[in-house]
């Protein structure tokens, strides 16, 4: 199996235990007063976060990590996890953020194709009553993989002292919902008549060209960092490549879409396009799939109801 190139940016799990730091969190005699005290032992020292004289709410890093792994194990219970890390943010003396993006490297399918998840965790002591997560997909056969953020229904952003509460959207978060509602969505792609699209093969570059630079929110300068495998990173071939393979259709339009977007080498920068991919995503499946939905219930037919019935 040929691994994503994003994936060597995945580093072993054990690079967090640096990070898993418990919260010091304790009433304290300051000259006459009794005030809550927050601090962590960071760096081999013990810096002070907040003081109080009310008590406040707050979190620690190492209950941070638990939560995310323990959402990666309620997305695909009962199957095994086998998780790598890449960080984005460190804590330190000098600012006291951590995000980080768990990659299950065991691969799931959506239809026949097959995928990696992750989820992406961000907390931040400035704020340090909640704390978020949310999940990510990226496809298998694209070289640094393909994703889509489901931002609308997956993004969670919790009281801190609710971490360990996985029920709610996330009882309801599971990726064989994931799949399906993906899987329906695709297929409507697919199935999209190639005449949909005007004959002109010129206007039709440029009006997905447009459309691409519009969802990543590109500018005209190609970044340094993007790589050449399959030739050179040309949002015109990467295009050309898709129409062959899937047809001149919404579906092709969209993988290369994220195809481009992941030839990104930087990072923070791929996953600012994945994330705008992702939020575009969202939206346009929710809305298909309502539309696919309301017109069915307008033109109900009884062998469906039957088939229904009969499942």
């Amino acid at each position: 199996m040929n691994e994503m190139k994003f994936l060597q940016d995945a580093q072993s799990f054990e690079i967090l235990k640096p990070y898993f730091i418990p919260a010091i969190y304790h009433r304290i005699i300051e000259g006459r007063k009794k005030v809550y005290q927050l601090s962590i032992s960071i760096e081999g020292i013990e810096k002070v976060i907040k003081k109080s004289a009310k008590p406040f709410q707050h979190t620690s890093l190492n209950k941070v990590i638990t939560g995310a792994v323990k959402r990666m194990e309620k997305l695909f219970a009962p199957d095994h996890l086998n998780l790598e890390v890449i960080i984005y943010k460190r804590p330190s003396m000098y600012q006291l953020d951590l995000s980080f993006e768990l990659v299950n490297k065991n691969l799931f399918k959506i239809g026949n194709e097959d995928y990696f998840a992750s989820i992406m965790c961000e907390y931040s002591y400035s704020k340090m009553d909640t704390v978020s997560y949310y999940p990510i997909i990226y496809r298998q056969e694209c070289g640094n993989g393909q994703v889509s953020v489901m931002s609308k229904n997956f993004t969670e952003t919790i009281s801190t002292d609710k971490i360990f509460d996985i029920g709610c959207e996330w009882s309801k978060c599971t990726f064989e919902t994931y799949q399906r509602k993906l899987k329906d969505y695709f297929e409507i792609l697919k199935d999209e008549d190639d005449r949909y699209y005007d004959e002109n093969d010129r206007d039709f570059m440029s009006n997905v060209i447009r459309q691409m630079e519009r969802i990543l929110k590109l500018n005209n300068a190609p970044s340094d960092n993007m790589t050449e495998y399959d030739g050179a990173p040309n949002k015109e071939n990467i295009m050309i490549k898709n129409i062959e393979k899937l047809g001149k259709n919404q579906f092709a339009v969209w993988n290369a879409i994220t195809d481009y977007a992941s030839r990104e080498r930087d990072f923070v920068k791929r996953n600012q396009m994945f994330l705008n991919a992702g939020k575009y995503l969202s939206n346009e499946v929710e809305k298909t799939l309502s539309k696919r939905d309301k017109e069915w219930y307008e033109n109900l037919l009884w062998n469906e109801i039957l088939r229904l019935a009969k499942k």
